[in-house]
């Protein structure tokens, strides 16, 4: 694949040289805004990036006089040359899943600056899959992005990313009353003590302003908190915020969507978790009408879409469903809908967001961006349940925001969605496939270079 290299920053004027190409919405960054990243590269052309802010853009806007960002993945040169070299000495905070902190700490050596943390995976497959940054700005606001990207040079340039928008204010002490800054706290606390620091400055950060809510994921068997967590919060969090009404008659059917990047393994038939508990979280407070059970749809790419993508196969290595686990969820084809964002002009470009949405005849009723895909793993799996000892298994760290402000939804697809058809399948990073993509390249299972 051929690719615009990523050329190290040498002054402040990167973000600047991309302002002049295209106009930014002023304030650049919005409270409470959905974003795309651009699709391109930093440095090179631009390429359906309307609309859309870089990594550099955002630490060249927000000017850190420290920085906190937890990911999954983390490519130590394209993160630190983001940075304007003005600030990029500045402290640095990074977190990851403990398996993966002594190679980070080894490629960051050189940056005397950076600090790395590991985040404990108590539970075997578990990943530390949240993708999270808290920039504290130079004029005392504190900046939080909650994104589908990794801290990656692929992830920010090449792929269908999002990411969202919040700030609160500085104070000298502790400030109490903000849904979203209880919501950033419990997170935190989750991580080692050496990230107090961090929690404390939340702790004296106003946030009310910031309407949206935090649904995030941490590993663990969780009893006492099970309904703060994964699923299990975003279905307390959606009762609240749409309570039931018993003098309200259902007769409609409700329609829900999930866009993801990846699948794991979901249970023999739908009602084990697809249409049981997860399901019921979606649905929140409102009961299905009669006869008429919600529909739950799931975007993903099919073989076509990434074979046509700009990055051909390749771009496939984002999108990590495997057709062994397919074959055991057949049943799964039939909710399956095609990436299309012909709208957002992206259709082309591999997504690795994650969207979940509610749809009903009145129109999108909240969206959620998330680092989840659609796995037990990352939304949880009720064990014991209705028992004494009913409890919620996480396997991974996850982090999305709840936006349930009609005037901020950013849906990345395009809808009406298209469902499958009888010959479509789902791109699997297992499979062989020989017809040429938009590179003129194969893809191999069984070779060690799959592209």
């Amino acid at each position: 694949m051929k690719r615009i290299a990523s050329e190290p920053s040498t002054s402040d004027d990167v973000a600047a040289k991309r302002a002049a190409e295209k106009p930014l919405i002023e304030p650049p960054l919005q409270q409470g805004r959905i974003y795309f990243t651009p699709i391109g590269g930093i440095t090179g052309p631009l390429y359906e990036s309307e609309g859309s802010l870089s990594l550099n853009e955002i630490l060249s806007i927000t000017r850190p006089l420290k920085s906190l960002h937890c990911s999954f993945m983390i490519e130590p040169d394209y993160l630190m040359n983001c940075y304007p070299q003005s600030i990029r000495s500045n402290p640095i905070t990074l977190v990851v899943g403990e398996p993966d902190v002594k190679d980070l700490r080894r490629s960051m050596h050189a940056y005397k600056n950076v600090t790395v943390i590991g985040a404990s995976l108590p539970i075997p497959y578990g990943t530390h899959h949240s993708k999270l940054s808290i920039l504290e700005g130079e004029d005392g606001t504190i900046h939080v992005i909650v994104s589908s990207a990794n801290m990656i040079s692929e992830d920010w340039e090449f792929k269908t990313q999002q990411f969202w928008y919040g700030y609160g204010v500085k104070k000298e002490t502790q400030v109490t009353g903000s849904e979203f800054q209880n919501d950033l706290i419990e997170y935190l606390g989750y991580y080692p003590s050496s990230m107090n620091s961090w929690t404390e400055l939340i702790k004296c950060t106003d946030f009310s302003e910031v309407k949206d809510r935090l649904i995030f994921s941490v590993p663990g068997y969780h009893k006492a908190k099970k309904n703060s967590l994964g699923h299990m919060a975003l279905r307390s969090i959606l009762i609240d915020r749409f309570p039931f009404d018993p003098n309200f008659v259902h007769t409609d059917r409700t329609t829900f969507f999930c866009q993801c990047s990846s699948i794991g393994s979901l249970g023999p038939t739908p009602a084990n978790w697809f249409r049981g508990q997860f399901l019921k979280s979606l649905e929140g407070a409102a009961t299905p009408p009669q006869n008429k059970p919600a529909r739950l749809f799931v975007l993903f790419p099919r073989v076509e879409d990434v074979r046509m993508s700009a990055e051909g196969y390749a771009g496939g290595k984002s999108v990590p469903y495997r057709n062994s686990v397919h074959q055991r969820q057949l049943w799964l084809q039939h909710a399956f809908c095609r990436w299309k964002a012909d709208k957002k002009k992206r259709t082309r470009a591999i997504p690795h967001c994650k969207t979940y949405m509610k749809i009903d005849k009145d129109g999108q009723k909240w969206q959620l961006l998330t680092s989840a895909n659609l796995s037990k793993a990352a939304w949880g799996e009720l064990q014991k349940v209705n028992t004494a000892n009913e409890q919620l298994m996480i396997r991974s760290y996850e982090m999305g925001v709840l936006v349930t402000d009609p005037e901020r939804f950013n849906i990345p697809f395009d809808y009406p969605c298209v469902a499958y058809n009888d010959t479509d399948q789902p791109f699997t990073v297992d499979s062989t496939y020989t017809e040429p993509d938009s590179l003129g390249h194969v893809m191999n299972a069984q070779s060690p270079r799959k592209f």
